[in-house]
């Protein structure tokens, strides 16, 4: 700040909602009414037609308001501000009625659509625009729209005497993080517990419209940080935990933006190359479209599809992945569930892999492992699992490059520990049955009546992560748990109808993936071992033996110190972070 001036003129500023600020850091007012002068070091704040107030009760169907203002930079270097409305208190509860729009010249803070005014039940400072760069001698004008909607076919008197107020002003520029804007976007924090006297918030599925709200738990990882971290998770039908993150190119054989398919004679696949693209003419059927040695014109309309008469176009094309959020972890960190490039995917995974292809014993339900003597050989961790290699190859050809956003010091845990009564002695009885501690967490033996799912990880040797050498991780990349499929709102054998917890669905609402493993043991019976999954088909958590394929749904967590750059958690506008040198 030292020798800088900003002259920011502000014209018909609003309240709203929205009467004047007349504070900026520690400034002190010295004037009154219009052509009020606030200075503060190098800082020179000038406010014009402070008289500009809107009535919270003047807004009615069809409401709307626009107010200007203008940004000047007289300083001899490039500035950055926020936008921020003090005080804000809104507490109309009807999501995409009342609405506001910024827009702005000369490289200001512009929005392409209209966005929901953020709500507050009780006085917050809300930042609307994060660190707006303003160059020496640059004026900035705005204009900020307010509407309410005049929808005819709902009844809209639920925002019948609710309020609206605040106070815009300018602050210094900075940008959150993304931990910090998730918080504010979900004001309401309830908390869900099984109290062991016949309420239990875990024995049935959770799909309950959940959006703007965050559940509290704890979690404690022995050895690293024994006493409890509070965290937050989502669960239920919550539709504002999106993040788009890091992206990769894909070689794509497409026709009018459509992909195009190869016919090899018996069965359809994805176009392996350049040459299979290019090689024949076009069949199309329905709304799909295919080629392949043996696709003629007189093998396509004997079909009853129809023939282009046109080659396919090979291509590079760019995509986007997309992710859940699942929790907040130990360290701060945001541990994000992977969605696949689009939003609306039915897909959902990286590909297929067994847990482990080795089966003869109980070790392979190790996310990596030892040797099959006791609970302590078994917790050596020398060995990757099948998965792990599957995950790691997807990781360091698609993330290598966004490593740096990523926490080395969240805990993905592989809990191998015994359940109560239970005691592992696989030398001297190979063929006993032997329950692991998620068995019971999940209550296999009467279906989710008495889930009590965990976030803790009780040994050290069963926390993975990359800082972790009793348990180390190659990259900073898992599984999801079976404890944080349960907070979530699933359940073991308990069948989840429409709507779906988040984590099931996509943003339509329908199913993604396709039965997807867990990270978490569930028994050895003597001759097959078996690790917690979700079951698509049925909706529930359900076990499966390690050597099954199944999808693969990569879990990742991005940093606390991770800033915050646009969205707001939709499937449409999905939260995404700031790119740095660093990673924060």
């Amino acid at each position: 700040m030292q020798k800088k001036q900003l002259t920011l003129v502000i014209v018909s500023l609003l309240v709203v909602v929205l009467s004047v600020s007349l504070a900026y850091f520690t400034a002190q007012i010295i004037g009154k009414g219009k052509d009020v002068s606030v200075t503060s070091a190098n800082l020179q704040i000038v406010f014009t037609d402070s008289d500009g107030n809107i009535e919270g009760n003047d807004i009615t169907p069809g409401w709307s308001n626009s107010k200007t203002f203008t940004v000047k930079n007289e300083s001899n270097e490039t500035y950055k501000y926020n936008i921020v409305i003090q005080d804000l208190i809104n507490t109309f509860v009807t999501k995409g009625y009342l609405q506001y729009k910024i827009t702005s010249t000369n490289g200001g803070y512009n929005m392409t659509e209209f966005k929901d005014v953020p709500k507050s039940s009780a006085p917050k400072d809300t930042i609307l625009a994060y660190s707006v760069s303003i160059p020496v001698g640059v004026t900035q004008s705005y204009t900020v729209e307010f509407k309410y909607a005049n929808d005819e076919s709902v009844d809209q008197s639920d925002d019948m005497g609710k309020k609206l107020s605040g106070k815009l002003f300018i602050t210094e520029g900075s940008k959150p993080t993304l931990l910090s804007q998730i918080l504010e976007d979900n004001p309401t924090r309830n908390t869900r517990s099984n109290n062991n006297n016949g309420t239990n918030d875990f024995a049935t599925p959770l799909t309950t419209t959940t959006t703007g709200t965050l559940f509290k738990s704890t979690e404690s990882i022995t050895g690293i940080t024994d006493s409890p971290k509070e965290v937050y998770y989502y669960a239920g039908n919550t539709t504002n935990n999106w993040v788009k993150f890091g992206k990769t190119n894909k070689n794509e054989c497409t026709y009018n933006g459509s992909t195009v398919l190869y016919f090899n004679g018996s069965s359809i696949e994805s176009v392996k190359n350049e040459s299979q693209c290019l090689s024949s003419k076009i069949c199309k059927l329905g709304d799909q479209y295919g080629v392949g040695e043996t696709v003629t014109e007189d093998f396509c309309t004997s079909q009853g599809a129809e023939w282009t008469n046109q080659n396919a176009k090979w291509s590079t094309s760019t995509y986007n992945f997309y992710w859940r959020i699942i929790r907040t972890n130990h360290d701060g960190s945001i541990r994000l569930l992977y969605v696949g490039t689009s939003p609306d995917t039915t897909t959902g995974n990286i590909g297929k892999s067994a847990f482990n292809t080795s089966i003869d014993g109980p070790k392979y339900v190790g996310y990596k492992y030892g040797e099959d003597t006791s609970l302590d050989t078994i917790r050596n961790n020398t060995t990757d699992s099948t998965i792990k290699t599957f995950i790691d190859s997807w990781y360091q050809t698609n993330l290598t490059n966004y490593t740096k956003y990523l926490s080395t010091s969240a805990v993905y845990c592989n809990d191998r520990s015994e359940g109560t009564g239970q005691t592992y002695n696989y030398a001297s009885s190979p063929s006993s049955l032997f329950k692991f501690a998620s068995f019971y967490r999940m209550d296999w033996d009467t279906k989710g009546a008495k889930a009590n799912p965990s976030y803790n990880c009780t040994d050290i040797r069963d926390a993975f992560s990359v800082n972790n050498t009793s348990a180390k991780l190659t990259y900073p990349v898992s599984l999801m748990t079976a404890d944080e499929i349960a907070f979530a709102g699933g359940v073991a054998f308990k069948t989840m109808n429409t709507p779906y917890a988040w984590f099931m669905s996509n943003s339509a609402g329908s199913k993604v993936s396709y039965n997807w493993w867990s990270l978490s043991p569930v028994e050895w019976d003597g001759y097959n071992r078996y690790v917690w999954y979700w079951d698509s088909d049925a909706a529930y958590l359900n076990e499966s033996y390690v050597s099954t394929t199944r999808s693969v749904r990569p879990v990742i967590s991005l940093k606390s110190c991770t800033l915050y750059s646009t969205g707001d958690g939709s499937a449409t506008n999905p939260y995404t972070i700031l790119e740095t040198e660093s990673g924060c």
